[in-house]
């Protein structure tokens, strides 16, 4: 009998306190419950009020990148963009968005948004003796009317600029550094390859390329290639 009573003191406690909350609650009225509830609760548990006061802005992080041997860094100036970063291995094997990890480099940021960055990189003492090749594509913008494109190849598309930082032996006595640029104008789902940079171990030089190549993996877009095996993106 003593516990009942206990337990029901408790209970009588507990409802006591939660009807003292709400009577203030609605003593402060509409405009102030969010501001009692905020003070009363845990944070975790209220809900955020739309109001700038409020509403804290949302934090920017920058992905954190890996460097080594190799580093390939690129960025771009237009929001809403979708630019690859391709690298070709010594071996020949492709490291890009739908291929992640080669023999000894890795892919580890594909942004598909705007601005980037897409970072390929080779850990320290991973390099292989020979050539890696640094290519760009530009895959897609969000402004393109699907509907209006079709199948066609290339689609006039916002200008962009492309930057891409090569580092080789990153924070080295060996260390070497080189950025460039490439202005791309047409979309095209990564249907053509602009040149950026061969890179040569094990040397770490870097040394400027130009051109263009139909894309390795499914070739060219024009019906002439596998672009229906064209990987999807979004």
């Amino acid at each position: 009998m003593e516990e009942d009573r206990d337990r029901r003191t408790d209970a009588e406690r507990l409802s006591e306190m939660r009807m003292g909350r709400r009577r203030l609650i609605e003593t402060l009225g509409l405009a102030g419950g969010a501001l009692a509830a905020s003070a009363l609760l845990p944070s975790k548990w209220v809900k955020p009020v739309a109001s700038q006061a409020v509403v804290p802005e949302r934090e920017e992080t920058s992905p954190v990148l890996g460097t080594g041997d190799l580093q390939v860094t690129l960025t771009w100036d237009t929001d809403g963009t979708d630019l690859d970063l391709w690298v070709r291995e010594p071996t020949g094997e492709w490291v890009y968005f739908a291929d992640d990890e080669g023999p000894t480099a890795a892919l580890d940021v594909d942004d598909v948004d705007g601005f980037g960055p897409e970072n390929v990189f080779v850990p320290f003492g991973g390099a292989a003796a020979g050539v890696y090749k640094v290519y760009v594509s530009y895959f897609w913008d969000d402004e393109l009317d699907d509907e209006s494109v079709g199948e066609d190849y290339g689609y006039p598309a916002r200008t962009t600029v492309a930057s891409i930082r090569i580092t080789t032996f990153d924070g080295t006595p060996q260390q070497q550094q080189q950025t460039f640029t490439r202005t791309l104008t047409i979309a095209d789902d990564g249907c053509i390859l602009t040149a950026v940079a061969d890179v040569t171990f094990p040397a770490g030089s870097i040394a400027e390329t130009f051109g263009q190549m139909d894309n390795p993996i499914w070739g060219p877009c024009d019906g002439s290639g596998s672009s229906a095996q064209r990987p999807q993106k979004g």
